[in-house]
This record gives C-alpha cells, sequence and structure tokens, in this order.
C-alpha cells in the first residue's frame, strides 16, 4: 500500500456546491478502486501561477488516501473528460520512518598524564 495525496485544480465557474460533489464523486470512486482510509478533503480558492483556459484563478481540492499503485491511471481514465477539471496530479508520499531514539554519547576516557622529570 503507498500513501497518496490527490490534488485537483477545478474551474472557478463551479459553484461551490458542485465543487464539494467533484470532491465527493472524487472520494467515492477512490473507493471503488480500492482506496483505504480517506481523509477528508480540502478546499480552497486560490490564484494560479499561471493562466489555465482564461481562468487566473481556481478551486483546489486535496484528498489523502493509501492504496494500491494501480490507483492513479484508473483514477485518470475515469475522470479525464469530467466538466470543470482543468489539472490533477498524484504525489506519492513517503511512509513516515519512526523516530530513531538518541544512543547516549559515552564521555571521553582520560588519558593518563606523563610524569614530570
Amino acid at each position: 500500500m503507498n500513501n497518496y495525496e490527490l490534488a485537483m485544480i477545478v474551474s472557478p465557474d463551479l459553484a461551490e456546491g458542485d465543487v464539494k460533489k467533484l470532491a465527493q464523486d472524487s472520494k467515492e470512486l477512490l473507493t471503488a478502486s480500492g482506496a483505504t482510509a480517506i481523509a477528508d478533503e480540502q478546499v480552497e480558492r486560490r490564484a494560479l501561477a499561471y493562466p489555465i483556459k482564461k481562468h487566473k484563478e481556481a478551486n483546489y481540492v486535496y484528498i489523502n488516501f493509501s492504496g494500491p499503485s494501480s490507483i492513479p491511471e484508473k483514477f485518470r481514465h475515469e475522470m479525464r473528460h469530467r466538466d470543470g477539471l482543468l489539472r490533477m496530479a498524484f504525489v506519492c508520499k513517503p511512509v513516515p520512518k519512526p523516530p530513531v531514539e538518541d544512543e547516549p554519547v559515552a564521555a571521553p576516557e582520560p588519558t593518563p598524564e606523563a610524569p614530570n622529570v
């Protein structure tokens, strides 16, 4: 199982309810594809770094989930012709490693002093 973050850029022309519905449909499609541990989506409206289809701002939707490596391809195939979806990207997140416990550092051993002659 891999941990992923799905980032979608959605057209600003869609109403807020339609953006939420697209996010909910995405979560349902991910679940149907075998994803688990789907986190709640995060939706925000921001300015774009460069215009996409003559839009200067858009809605960003982020969804975190875990699942097999076949999910991104299936999801792209199902979602590529959805109205209002401008871009999407999957980011494979590394599995967090447990913190390493610090080993106590031993004090240096004293060196014997040379006798004074």
